[in-house]
């Protein structure tokens, strides 16, 4: 008697998360589509990740193991290579989904054809102080470009990609850190249509760079220089290389909170279109001290308090990043 394939793999990567790996399981075994295997990818864990996974003891989960940590990209691609089902769908070990998320993507997927080779819905992100972001994602008439840009799709969580995709484009860029999800979406785009769920079905327990160590706000910038250097003639065919270089120099102002990186971003961007007018405003604030900005900000939630209907609370961007794409 064969065994039957199932419908989705779920790819989980873990590195050192016992006890958040398995919230994010049981929120995939607790969906309404239950036709699905799990295979969790223990990234060389050195505390109880592997026996927090065991103990579950559902045979649909399956764990595998690095001998040493490798990194996120080449966990994913572990778990795709292991797995079996016709789709692949990412769930970081910190992550959850809401338990219509299978079914509703699989949904999606059988009512297209094959040149649709990508799902993705929207996801809510919690913040360390609690504060909770939705970020409900719209079709757009060009994705791959919004993607030279910023990633418009979000991180790993949100996605399923037909697995016959990943012959054609290839998996994860294992020498990209940081940037491999954009990259492989990108690369999606290029050749397939991808359609989105304009609705919240993953929560994502997301913190933000400022509360990581220094060494991953390094890792982020220069992720996004060698995904600029991947892709940099794309960038200059679709005029957008200033954009992306403005937007790096944001994350470093913003995130980071490095302003002499965020300066040499910016300049770098102006070199590349010296006609944008709002990269000059962005590099003439970070010439400002990080405290006079952090008061900008706190005069601006004040005013939101106090006048949440008032124009001037209305006309006040909620992050300058909120214009980047909008501004030349």
């Amino acid at each position: 008697m064969s065994i039957r394939t199932p419908k989705v793999t779920v790819v989980i990567p873990a590195y050192n998360r016992a006890v958040a790996v398995r919230r994010a399981i049981q929120s995939v075994l607790a969906q309404t589509c239950q036709d699905f295997e799990i295979i969790v990818v223990d990234d060389g864990s050195t505390d109880s990740t592997v026996a927090a996974v065991t103990a579950i003891g559902d045979p649909r989960v399956v764990i595998l193991r690095h001998e040493r940590n490798l990194g996120a990209a080449p966990a994913r691609n572990t778990g795709i290579r292991a797995g079996s089902a016709p789709y692949v769908a990412f769930l970081d070990s910190d992550d959850e989904w809401f338990t219509t998320r299978l079914e509703k993507l699989l949904s999606v997927f059988e009512r297209s054809g094959d040149h649709v080779g990508m799902v993705y819905t929207g996801a809510e992100r919690i913040l360390v102080d609690g504060t909770v972001v939705k970020d409900i994602p719209r079709e757009r008439d060009d994705l791959s470009h919004a993607l030279l840009t910023t990633n418009v799709v979000g991180g790993t969580s949100v996605a399923m990609v037909r697995r016959h995709v990943f012959e054609v484009v290839g998996a994860f860029d294992e020498a990209l850190r940081y940037t491999e999800e954009l990259d492989l979406w990108l690369r999606i785009s290029e050749r397939f249509a991808i359609r989105c769920i304009p609705e919240v079905l993953v929560r994502i327990a997301q913190q933000t760079i400022r509360g990581r160590l220094s060494g991953d706000v390094v890792a982020v910038s220069h992720g996004r220089e060698m995904f600029c250097r991947k892709h940099r003639q794309k960038l200059i065919n679709h005029r957008v290389l200033h954009l992306f270089l403005r937007e790096s120099g944001w994350v470093q102002q913003r995130d980071a909170r490095n302003l002499y990186e965020a300066r040499r971003f910016y300049l770098k961007s102006i070199a590349a279109r010296p006609l944008a007018p709002l990269t000059y405003v962005l590099a003439l604030i970070a010439c400002f001290p990080l405290a006079w900005q952090d008061g900008a900000a706190r005069i601006k939630h004040h005013i939101e308090a106090w006048l949440p209907s008032s124009p001037m609370a209305r006309a006040i961007p909620e992050d300058i990043s909120d214009v980047l794409d909008h501004v030349p």
